[in-house]
Formats: C-alpha cells, structure tokens, sequence
C-alpha cells in the first residue's frame, strides 16, 4: 500500500487534473470531499472526455463531472489475494485503502507486483 498519494477535490478542473497527473507521473486521482472518498479519476478519463468532445474546455469541466463514483475499495487488513480478486472483478488498477470511511492509502497493481 502506498501511503503517501495525491487527492484531488472534487472542483478541481480537468485541466489541473491533467497537470498534476503529468507531473507527477500518476495514473489515479483519488477525488476527496470533507475526507471522505466521492469518487477516481484515471488519466484514460480525462482523454476519454477530450476525445468525446473535442471543443470541451479543461479548465471549466471539473473533476466530480467524469470521475467514476462507484468505487471498489479495500480494508487494511485485506490481504494481497483479496486485493488481486477485487481489482480482476471490476478491472481496476487502483483500489483506495479506507479505514473508518477515510482513505489512508491506495494499492496498485505496481504495488502488487513489486511483492
């Protein structure tokens, strides 16, 4: 698990998502309201938008707009096989880490295969 990950707020644009993204190498944004998790945002969401609307204007679409809200999540105490099953079954690549409904750390499948 990493501990150390960036969030986002909901009202951030697009267009900071991208930047952040890109600067910092990420591929998922966790999307975070009053600690609690609202949603994820992937690098493939913000070019699923552009592609689909070619004239859309990053910097006014904000994040919650595209963002996926349904989102499969583990518990600390979950073990690597239960994180594996989780990310096949709904082809994630990111599954946020909560405890006590608040995100504390996100695996990744560059998590898993580091083990």
């Amino acid at each position: 698990m990493t501990q150390s990950f960036t969030s986002i707020k909901p009202t951030t644009s697009l267009y900071d998502c991208a930047k952040i993204i890109t600067r910092k190498k990420l591929n998922t944004l966790p999307v975070i309201n009053n600690n609690k998790l609202v949603g994820i945002l992937n690098a493939r969401d913000i070019l699923w938008a552009i592609t689909k609307k070619p004239n859309l204007n990053l910097k006014e679409v904000k994040a919650i707009d595209i963002a996926i809200r349904k989102v499969a999540v583990i518990k600390p105490s979950a073990d690597i096989s239960q994180a594996i099953e989780k990310m096949r079954t709904y082809n994630f690549r990111t599954l946020p880490v909560l405890s006590k409904g608040k995100v504390i750390g996100i695996v990744t499948l560059k998590d898993i295969l580091r083990i």
